[in-house]
C-alpha cells in the first residue's frame, strides 16, 4: 500500500465532503500555546492533516487546524478531569443527546445493538453523561475498549464505567462475551478509527487512503443481524456537548463472505468520514491511523 496515495482515491462524495469541510477562524489561544510549546505528536499531527486535506486547505489552514485540535486536546483534558466533580444536575445539563429514538427503535427488534463510533468530540464525557441519562439502559450498554496506558489511567476509566453502570470488554479475546451481550438484547459500543493491526483488521479506505481497519463489527453485524447504529459528539461553542445517534445503516450482503465484510467496513468508514469531518478539529488526528498503508 502507498502511503503517499492521493486524494484521487476517495469517492466523489468524499472529495465533496473534503472540499467543504470548515475550518475555525482563529485557533483558541490555548490550542496555539501547546501546538507551539508542547507539541505532543505535532510531526504525527500534521502529517495526518496534510495526508487527508493537502490540494483542499493550504499550508496555514492546516496549521491552524492543527492548532484547533490542540485547543480541543487541551479541553478534553481538563474536562475529563472535571466531569466527577459535576452534580447531576450539572451533568445533565452539560450533555445534549440527539435522535435517541432511533437506538431505540433498533433495540425494540430484539437482536441488540451495534453502535458505531469515533474519538469524536470529548467522547469520555458524552458517554458518561450523556448515556446516565436513560436508566433504562444500565447494565445493557457495553463498551469494546483497547487498555489504555499507564494501567492506573485505564483502571480508572474501567472503574468509572463501571460507576456509570456500563460494561467494558477488551478489543481482544472478548468475541465470545460480545455475542453472549447481543443475544441478551444488550448494546455494544465500537470504536472503529483506530488502526487494527495483523489479523484484526482489512486495508479498506479512510478519508481517500487505504487503512486497516477492525473487521470484527461487520463480521458480528453480518452473523447477528444486530443493527448498526453511527453515534456522534462534539463541543458546541459555548462549551456545551452532544451526543447524536444517526439512523441504522443498511446491511450490506454478498455471496462472498469476504466481500462481504469488506463493503461493510467500507461503509462503516464512510458513516465516520461523514462525522469526522462536520467537525475536524475534534477528531484525534495524533493517532497513527494510516500507520503501515
Amino acid at each position: 500500500m502507498n502511503s503517499t496515495a492521493s486524494s484521487s482515491s476517495f469517492g466523489e462524495g468524499g472529495r465533496a465532503q473534503i472540499a467543504r469541510v470548515r475550518i475555525p477562524a482563529d485557533p483558541p489561544w490555548c490550542g496555539r500555546a501547546l501546538y507551539r510549546v508542547l507539541p505532543l505528536r505535532r510531526r504525527v499531527v500534521l502529517g495526518n492533516l496534510r495526508r487527508v486535506f493537502q490540494g483542499v486547505l493550504s499550508e496555514d489552514e492546516i496549521r491552524r487546524l492543527a492548532q484547533s485540535y490542540y485547543g480541543h486536546f487541551g479541553r478534553f483534558l481538563v474536562e475529563f478531569v472535571r466531569l466527577p466533580w459535576l452534580s447531576a444536575k450539572r451533568r445533565d445539563a452539560w450533555v445534549k443527546v440527539e435522535n435517541i429514538e432511533s437506538p431505540l427503535r433498533a433495540h425494540a427488534q430484539g437482536r441488540g445493538v451495534l453502535l458505531l463510533t469515533g474519538h469524536f468530540g470529548n467522547w469520555e464525557v458524552t458517554t458518561v453523561a450523556g448515556l446516565r441519562k436513560f436508566p433504562q439502559y444500565t447494565g445493557l450498554i457495553h463498551f469494546v475498549r483497547r487498555p489504555l496506558k499507564p494501567a492506573l489511567l485505564n483502571a480508572y476509566v474501567n472503574w468509572r464505567f463501571r460507576r456509570a453502570g456500563f460494561g467494558t470488554l477488551a478489543k481482544r479475546g472478548s468475541i465470545d462475551a460480545i455475542y453472549d451481550v447481543l443475544a441478551g438484547g444488550g448494546i455494544v459500543v465500537y470504536v472503529l478509527d483506530q488502526h487494527a493491526a495483523g489479523r484484526e483488521g482489512i486495508p479498506v479506505e479512510f478519508l481517500g487512503h487505504p487503512a486497516n481497519t477492525f473487521k470484527s463489527l461487520a463480521i458480528l453485524a453480518l452473523d447477528t443481524q444486530a443493527p448498526v447504529i453511527p453515534a456522534s459528539s462534539w463541543r458546541e461553542p459555548d462549551g456545551t456537548h452532544v451526543l447524536r445517534f444517526e439512523e441504522p445503516l443498511p446491511l450490506i450482503e454478498h455471496d462472498n463472505t469476504s466481500e462481504a465484510i469488506r463493503l461493510n467496513t467500507r461503509a462503516y468508514n464512510a458513516a465516520l468520514e461523514r462525522m469526522l469531518l462536520q467537525h475536524p478539529e475534534q477528531w484525534i488526528w495524533m493517532h497513527r491511523r494510516w500507520k503501515g498503508c
